[in-house]
């Protein structure tokens, strides 16, 4: 299993609990989906397993590092094996589509020539090869959205999250960005996205958990 969950709970003071004993299991490999109300706990998840925020209780396990006892020289190693993608975007204005892109790749070391090399071929991958040197403020919320995959699998992650992609997007370019998170899950790296789209989540037939008031209520796999 790459992803572990073992009865964990994320508590903000006293009074706010968003996430209360979720236990779950993710093959390699697997594609699926965090759903239910706003406030859930999708996105709670998610920054847990990007390790962006720590468990109260509980234990959990991603990609072989236990999460509870990961020390901070670890974390740059761990999250280059995890790409995570928002939904609003976070893309650096000042910057081209491609130095957005590259950028990562910069700060682990690599040369700008082959930064520059490896951001075109994950941007022609998502549809976007013409608009290298755009900056964001050029591009459609779904270009921008776009660019936020690249940017994270450039790296090749061997996890990639989703945090509400589709939100400010339309049905047929929902459809089509969904079509793109097939095509990395095909490569072999595993997709865990969080979305309240239930008809487009319905209509892709993946595995789903559902979460309420911070619990996991179900754990849907459709019949093959």
């Amino acid at each position: 299993m790459i992803i572990q969950f073992n009865r964990v709970s994320k508590a903000y003071g006293k009074d706010n609990k968003a996430l209360s004993d979720v236990s779950f299991d993710v093959e390699a490999g697997e594609m699926l989906f965090l759903t239910g109300h706003s406030g859930a706990g999708k996105t709670s998840i998610l920054k847990l397993i990007m390790k962006i925020e720590d468990m109260s209780y509980g234990q959990a396990t991603v990609n072989g590092y236990g999460l509870k006892h990961l020390k901070s020289h670890q974390l740059p190693q761990y999250r280059q094996s995890v790409g995570m993608i928002f939904q609003d975007h976070r893309l650096l204005e000042n910057r081209t589509i491609l130095d957005n892109v590259a950028l990562s790749l910069w700060i682990r070391g690599y040369g700008k020539a082959e930064s520059h090399k490896q951001a075109r071929v994950v941007l022609q991958q998502v549809g976007l090869k013409d608009k290298t040197h755009f900056y964001p403020d050029q591009l459609s919320s779904g270009q921008q959205q776009r660019v936020g995959i690249a940017r994270a699998i450039v790296s090749k992650p061997d996890i990639l999250l989703a945090d509400e992609p589709t939100g400010n997007l339309d049905p047929d370019l929902s459809l089509e960005l969904m079509e793109i998170f097939m095509k990395i899950n095909e490569t072999g790296t595993t997709v865990l996205i969080a979305s309240h789209d239930l008809i487009l989540i319905k209509r892709l037939r993946k595995r789903v958990l559902v979460l309420d008031s911070g619990q996991l209520i179900d754990d849907y796999r459709p019949e093959t």
